[in-house]
């Protein structure tokens, strides 16, 4: 134990200075070099001089060595929502669009050294990344968005058993215009109107057609013919024979760049990635394959899928362009599934759906996007990026061909764990002949957070469901904003972490909005990332509740129509978190959850550019929300886009 030896002062003028005492043991002077001192030299040590840059080295080592004690906390938990429920959800109006030098200025000095010293700190907080260290959560963290426990029998491998021929509907022999459906190929086929490969031939020769344009509609960037018109070939020789294989046997289809697809190369947009081209298919590939459906080449997509623009500035894949006006976006990250949709070179194309990346595009290209439940459709065999919140789904031109091609994409994998637990395919629900006692809710003041034209729009089709017989019900979506933030943490925690072995040696070739995103996530810990998926087990506790009240629910499918580009975008791309979040905000809500979302065309805007409704619906029911899209869709009379191909092959 240690005491303290009194200081006392000598006859002789000198000091004896305080040492500590061991107890039980003689005395120890600690500073035996000060035991004796003079007046004159305690003098000199207690001078201003000699004290104040003392002083001051003490305090700069007590900023760099300070510890931040305990922090106050908002504690949350318990599963309850503030009270009362506030819609929360808030614009980035602080945050400026960067394009051009002042976005490859950020990208700069995002990755150098002295900006990760500050400003990557800075964005991270500007973001709203920095919230959740202000709240406790007692709830345990969601790592994915399945529930636990599900009603209904469990799917099996082999497939749901449902009678696909059956939904055929009659094939469109009108002469204006229109989008031909999986149903008008079934038709063309069985009648001998055209057969798959001459059919290939004319979807390969607009393809190149599609790609000369000035400027080129860049939706599909890889295609090899050979391997496509053998596809063809074979479904043709089959439909001789007889023995087609599927209601897809012989439709064109196309596929987002970041699947695993023979002999492509899984590119996901960038100008490093892919550089073998594949060796085995993926599980969607595959099934389509089987189905008999002739895979015409892989689709443009925004880099590595991380923004809902779909630009690509890559001069190997070439900006995509919306169809409808080429001078805007497509939406993306799948934009050249829905450009190649939108101009009518396939009726199908399949994309992926991490915040809205299949929804997005097919809405700003005036398309039907389905993004099924969480696990619903098997990834496996691919490199997924974000593996909590991705989904893949398809993209066609209306409700019946969507609810086709999600049957035979649907089911368990064993090559994909997420997908194992599941009840069986259904489409009992689209059978509906109306809406009669089904129940639509609506958080208003989430819906009308809008441009007034879609409001507008979205309205009307409220109204048009009324008429079937649905009852519309008001109800609140708690904690929106923690929901957009922990969404966002989490998609791009999982990216940076996937993409981790490409980061360092390609860093400086990625998009500069990317190299943005990329520096300033780095500042996640992993107490953000547990953080987040504790919201997200608020969040699906909060939507369980919701759906005790309702069947579905509706939003509009992006807040605006598709943005223009503007002048330098198509060179160096652009960050623009405002618009981003006007135009995703309906669609995060699904991929955080894992609920299934569809949805629908139903309008243009003053521009003529389209608008959209989304219609969300329960864990596994995706047939109630393909039924109520279907009647979504029957208010538009839809318009021939700017850039369109019409395979007259099918109404010779």
């Amino acid at each position: 134990m240690l005491t303290w030896i009194r200081c006392s002062r000598t006859r002789g003028g000198r000091a004896t200075i305080m040492a500590p005492r061991i107890k039980g043991s003689k005395s120890l002077r600690l500073l035996p070099s000060l035991g004796h001192l003079s007046e004159g030299m305690l003098s000199k040590l207690t001078s201003p001089y000699v004290l104040c840059p003392l002083v001051l080295s003490g305090i700069i080592l007590g900023i760099f060595c300070f510890r931040n004690g305990r922090t106050k906390k908002l504690r949350r938990g318990h599963l309850q929502p503030e009270t009362p429920v506030r819609y929360n959800l808030k614009n980035m109006k602080h945050m400026p669009r960067l394009s051009g030098l002042t976005l490859r200025l950020s990208a700069k000095i995002c990755t150098s050294f002295i900006g990760r010293l500050g400003w990557t700190s800075y964005i991270f907080k500007q973001v709203g990344f920095s919230f959740f260290r202000s709240i406790h959560y007692v709830e345990e963290p969601s790592f994915t968005p399945n529930p636990s426990t599900f009603e209904g029998p469990k799917g099996v491998p082999e497939g749901s058993g449902i009678d696909l021929e059956s939904y055929v509907q009659a094939a469109n022999k009108e002469t204006d215009f229109h989008f031909f459906s999986v149903s008008d190929y079934y038709h063309a086929y069985r009648n001998g109107t055209t057969t798959p490969s001459e059919v290939a031939d004319w979807v390969i020769a607009r393809v190149e057609e599609s790609n000369s344009l000035k400027p080129g509609l860049c939706a599909v960037t890889q295609m090899d013919q050979e391997s496509a018109r053998k596809m063809a070939r074979h479904s043709s020789i089959r439909f001789v024979e007889g023995n087609t294989l599927s209601i897809l046997d012989g439709v064109p289809v196309v596929l987002k760049e970041n699947f695993e697809c023979a002999p492509y190369h899984a590119k996901c947009g960038t100008s490093f990635m892919g550089k073998m081209p594949v060796i085995q298919d993926c599980t969607i590939a595959y099934k389509l394959k089987q189905a008999g459906a002739v895979i015409i080449g892989m689709t443009n997509m925004h880099e590595l899928g991380m923004s809902v623009f779909g630009y690509n500035i890559d001069p190997d894949h070439g900006m995509p362009r919306n169809p409808y006006d080429p001078n805007h976006y497509t939406g993306g990250s799948s934009s050249g599934s829905a450009a190649a949709v939108a101009s009518g070179l396939v009726p199908v194309a399949i994309g992926t759906d991490g915040g809205g990346s299949v929804r997005v595009p097919a809405t700003l290209c005036g398309n039907v996007g389905l993004k099924p439940t969480f696990g619903r459709v098997s990834l496996g065999g691919n490199e997924v990026s974000c593996h909590s919140v991705v989904h893949a789904g398809p993209i066609c031109s209306n409700v019946n061909d969507t609810a086709l091609v999600y049957t035979i994409l649907a089911g368990p994998d064993p090559k994909d764990p997420l997908s194992i637990n599941q009840p069986q395919v259904s489409l009992a629900e689209y059978n509906r002949q109306d809406l009669s006692g089904l129940k639509i809710g609506i958080d208003w003041e989430f819906f009308r957070d809008s441009d007034v034209e879609v409001v507008r729009a979205c309205e009307a089709a409220v109204d048009h469901l009324r008429t079937k017989g649905a009852e519309v019900v008001g109800v609140q979506i708690p904690e929106l904003q923690e929901l957009r933030i922990a969404h966002t943490m989490i998609i791009y925690s999982e990216m940076r972490e996937s993409f981790d072995e490409y980061y360092a040696e390609n860093l400086h070739k990625l998009n500069p909005d990317n190299q943005v995103i990329f520096s300033s996530i780095g500042e996640a810990t992993a107490r953000d990332y547990i953080t987040a998926n504790k919201q997200r087990t608020r969040s699906i506790h909060f939507m369980k509740e919701i759906f005790k009240k309702v069947d579905v629910l509706i939003t509009p499918a992006c807040g605006m129509t598709a943005p223009k580009m503007q002048p330098g975008d198509e060179k160096w791309g652009c960050s623009d978190l405002q618009t981003s979040f006007q135009i995703a905000k309906y669609m995060l809500l699904g991929n955080f959850t894992g609920v299934p979302g569809l949805v629908v065309p139903i309008a243009y805007g003053d521009d003529g550019l389209p608008i959209g409704l989304q219609v969300i619906g329960k864990w596994w029911e995706e047939d109630k929300i393909l039924s109520v899209g279907k009647f979504a869709e029957e208010i538009l009379q839809k318009e021939k886009p700017r850039i369109f191909f019409r395979n007259d092959l099918l109404l010779k």
